[in-house]
């Protein structure tokens, strides 16, 4: 895997953004769903994970208010 310069992460969060449209993220541990509104805020497929129930609520709640 390649390691990323942290002073130009953002280009290159971007530019592998638009290599990957209409890829789908998976984040297996969700907790309150952080990745998931940040998904859905640049309308991305995202498949959660999260056994403990009230955090899943807590996301379910965060990202369809999203």
């Amino acid at each position: 895997m390649p390691m990323l310069n942290l002073s130009h992460e953002k280009t290159q969060i971007g530019e592998q953004g638009q290599l990957y449209r209409g890829g789908t993220v998976l984040d297996p541990f969700m907790g309150s769903g952080t990745t998931g509104v940040a998904c859905a805020n640049i309308n991305r497929n995202f498949i959660g994970i999260e056994k403990d129930s009230e955090y899943f609520k807590i996301a379910e709640k965060r990202i369809s208010n999203t």
